[in-house]
């Protein structure tokens, strides 16, 4: 079994390396043997992810993955960044959030890292509009 994983590590790195997430720096020990080390590269996959992220919002988060990366955006405080739909957008995050249950716990754990009476500094996301403050319904 050690074998087999060995080889699908090698064949993910691979392809981290080719997409451009990882480089490959060869290196030696010893002078005699031959290994590599990967480090992270520099991809430009900002752009790409948040172009994913407004299609999926656009179709209303139709995938698992998409409806569970809404929710947890919604649950640091990031929703209001980065939806482009505004105040419709931050609620759709918002239910959705509700929805999952490690939306819930991350939010649960965010708001009791939170200090009392400032800003976090995680931004806002509209969460203490409509009674839905201090009540630890969330």
């Amino acid at each position: 079994m050690r074998l087999h994983g060995r080889y699908a590590e090698v064949s993910h790195l691979d392809a981290l390396v080719e997409r451009g997430v990882l480089r490959r720096e060869p290196r030696r020990v010893l002078g005699l043997f031959g290994y590599h080390r990967h480090f992270p590269g520099e991809p430009d996959l900002c752009a790409t992810v948040r172009e994913d992220f407004a299609a999926a919002e656009a179709a209303g988060f139709p995938l698992l993955r998409s409806r569970q990366l809404a929710a947890l955006l919604s649950a640091i405080g990031l929703a209001g960044d980065l939806t482009g739909r505004g105040r419709e957008g931050r609620s759709a995050m918002k239910a959705l959030r509700r929805q999952q249950w490690t939306a819930r716990a991350v939010r649960q754990n965010v708001k009791q890292d939170e200090p009392s009476g400032g800003d976090s500094g995680w931004g806002g996301d509209g969460d203490c509009g409509g009674g839905g403050c201090g009540g630890g319904g969330d």
